[in-house]
């Protein structure tokens, strides 16, 4: 289970928008999570999310899947892999590879910024990274409000999509991480996630 520590480097405004649930800011740090998190009984009804940005759309992840979240460190570039994938950065001795989300989506280049983050997750029993421009905040969203991917969209965004949930005047893409990824494109890449430690600097 993460602790909150390794959401230390968010600015986040937590949003509850169902049901409503206590919140508590961890001493020392900036990130926010919920007061009752691991305390009581996980409420099926109710998915927590961590939200970013990806050319001015609102994208989110389950919280489950997020290892941690990190600013951006130096990547080193590796040759013959595909164009999403950024490189290899040495997160506390393991190296793991980093996906540029942007690119991956098809999204046209920006420049990194200081809102630039990584967001590490767990797919397929790998760690891999994935470069998005910003984090926006953790929420909890009932099942209930999750609408699945309408059928006019392109086939291939929607065996990625979870679904799309309404927020304010705005609407939250939910990704599936784990359908972003194909199991053979991380085993068969010349990158390979949780190698020996790094020999890079950190």
């Amino acid at each position: 289970m993460r602790n909150p520590e390794q959401f230390g480097s968010l600015d986040l405004n937590p949003v509850t928008i169902s049901p409503p649930s206590p919140w508590i800011m961890f001493s020392g740090s900036r990130s926010a999570l919920p007061a009752d998190r691991g305390t009581t009984a996980p409420d099926n009804s109710v998915i927590q999310l961590v939200g970013f940005r990806l050319d001015n759309e609102d994208y989110a992840i389950a919280i489950t899947k997020i290892q941690e979240i990190i600013l951006m460190k130096p990547i080193t570039r590796v040759p013959q892999v595909p164009d999403f994938i950024e490189g290899l950065i040495n997160l506390r001795g393991s190296v793991i590879p980093i996906v540029n989300l942007r690119k991956r989506f098809g999204l046209s280049p920006r420049d990194l910024d200081d809102e630039t983050r990584i967001i590490v997750v767990n797919i397929h029993d790998k760690t891999v990274g994935c470069i998005v421009d910003a984090v926006t905040q953790v929420m909890r969203i009932g099942r209930d409000q999750i609408q699945p991917p309408p059928l006019g969209i392109m086939a291939i965004s929607q065996h990625y999509l979870s679904g799309l949930a309404k927020l304010e005047d705005r609407l939250l893409i939910i990704l599936d991480i784990d359908k972003l990824f194909e199991v053979g494109e991380l085993n068969n890449s010349p990158i390979s996630p949780n190698a020996a430690p790094a020999s890079t600097s950190a």
